[in-house]
């Protein structure tokens, strides 16, 4: 078990991340709470509350930390690809491969909702940004578009298509439709979507 004299503040915290990851993994975001956490690491509830303001700045650092990861995955994909269509196609893949790879991650991150008193929170909304930016900076390539705002309502309907895609993968409520590959469905939307920008344009 673990004591107060044993570990520094920054130790406190990121055995305090993990505990807390590890029980959303294991229960959900429904079974996650700071006394589960603190039994987990051997400290007590109001030790915890030295390092976090309350469980929702907890489950908000936790948010980043999965914000990141989705960045990462999602690079990684966009890396992996040369042409622009493909690229923009892989970055939709990755995110509902993400989803459907860390479920309980995913949920908690669209459906924890911090109080008022406690927004915004300036470092998720630089995250989210720079997630945004890849998807952006691919459908720049695809549709020859320049206009920063165009870009963003571009790459904003598309995450929010792909994302629906995901939601329901995670849901298990996509299965009346047969389809297991759900990145057939992106591909689709992908395609789709990008082609009435081409023509569009002309």
């Amino acid at each position: 078990m673990g004591r107060r004299n044993q570990h520094s503040r920054e130790q406190q915290r990121e055995m305090t991340i993990a505990a807390a990851e590890l029980i959303l993994v294991r229960e959900g975001f429904s079974g996650l709470s700071m006394r589960k956490v603190a039994d987990a690491i051997g400290y007590t509830v109001g030790q915890l509350y030295l390092i976090f303001r309350n469980q929702d700045d907890l489950l908000a650092t936790i948010n980043e930390r999965t914000t990141d990861a989705i960045y990462g995955h999602l690079r990684n994909a966009a890396d992996a690809e040369t042409a622009p269509l493909p690229r923009l196609q892989a970055l939709g893949s990755a995110y509902i491969e993400f989803a459907q790879n860390h479920p309980h991650r995913f949920r908690m991150l669209f459906e924890h909702r911090l109080p008022p008193e406690m927004e915004p929170r300036p470092s998720s909304e630089t995250r989210i940004r720079r997630m945004f930016e890849l998807v952006e900076s691919a459908a720049a390539d695809v549709v020859a578009e320049n206009d920063p705002a165009r870009l963003r309502q571009i790459a904003t309907t598309l995450w929010s298509g792909v994302h629906g895609i995901a939601a329901l993968a995670v849901s298990g409520k996509f299965k009346w439709a047969g389809e297991a590959d759900f990145r057939r469905y992106s591909d689709d939307l992908i395609t789709t979507y990008v082609a009435g920008l081409q023509a569009r344009h002309g």
